[in-house]
């Protein structure tokens, strides 16, 4: 048992960081020879990345007592423990199809991002933490969605010019159908604004209820997180009422393809703005003598 403890704890987020880095290096190999033995090559380091991600975060759980999505960097390493589930399963079911390319370098930039993330748990409260997990749940559910939209759109835009321009498949790589790829952009805009809409109204009940409580503070309307998170749900709405109407329109293929990238280049921007920003979201409620509660209850 010390034994299997001290493994646990000497996994790292290098650790699977460098499998999927390696997976995306065999991705990327693709483009320039084939192989007889990369696939497996290339399952094998994304499923070993995906067993110590899994490891990472379960021993966190357990070592620390919290859980996933009670922290920025449990959030960003749930999510792209999410997008490796994905990428696994898409990698074996469709071994040529090169999904590593568009989806690989968004799990390592979810883990990069998790780096400078902080760590610090939220304070909670039966309540609170009910709340809590209703709204980390439905951002994971609208970035997840925006991640595959996005990569279902960039690899319509390149199947079309490849078609247009008549292309073979070079280097044996082999992009889904057309139809296949708008069936997935005319979707994801809609399921990324319904739960992103639900997100930002879970996190002002969450807000309401712990500002009751007195366990944080007001987050005013002026806060960046409240700002940033305004403006993606506003654009996420329109995207998608955007992506209904050039469904049934001709051409409208296109439209949706680019309209799944532009979500996201806006997620993106709203994770930079988040990281780089100050914010009074997730900060504990401080005494009349300026302490924290947390730290007089302690």
């Amino acid at each position: 048992m010390h034994r299997m403890a001290a493994f646990l704890s000497g996994i790292s987020i290098v650790c699977f960081a460098a499998s999927y880095g390696v997976a995306l290096a065999c991705e990327a190999s693709r483009l320039v020879f084939r192989s007889g033995v990369r696939g497996a090559v290339m399952v094998f380091f994304a499923a070993a990345g995906l067993v110590a991600h899994t490891l990472f975060l379960g021993w966190r759980a357990a070592a620390s007592g919290t859980l996933p999505l009670s922290s920025p960097f449990d959030w960003y390493l749930l999510a792209a423990w999410v997008l490796a589930v994905a990428y696994l399963w898409l990698a074996l079911a469709n071994p040529k199809t090169p999904i590593g390319l568009f989806l690989l370098p968004v799990i390592l930039g979810l883990v990069g991002a998790a780096t400078v993330a902080s760590r610090e748990p939220f304070l909670h409260d039966a309540a609170s933490l009910f709340w809590g997990r209703v709204h980390g749940a439905f951002h994971l559910v609208w970035s997840v969605s925006v991640v595959l939209g996005a990569i279902a759109g960039s690899m319509w835009l390149l199947q079309a010019w490849r078609l247009t321009v008549k292309s073979s498949s070079a280097g044996g790589l082999r992009l889904p159908s057309l139809e296949r790829l708008e069936h997935v952009t005319s979707r994801t805009p809609a399921i990324a604004a319904w739960a992103a809409t639900a997100g930002f109204a879970s996190g002002l009940i969450l807000n309401a209820v712990n500002h009751r409580r007195g366990l944080m503070e007001t987050v005013p309307w002026t806060d960046p997180v409240v700002m940033r998170m305004g403006l993606v749900v506003a654009w996420l709405i329109v995207a998608s009422q955007w992506a209904a109407m050039a469904r049934r329109r001709p051409g409208g293929g296109r439209v949706m393809a680019w309209l799944s990238l532009a979500s996201l280049v806006v997620m993106a921007g709203s994770i930079a703005w988040g990281l780089a920003g100050t914010t009074r979201h997730g900060r504990p409620a401080e005494s009349p003598l300026g302490v924290a509660d947390a730290e007089v209850v302690r």
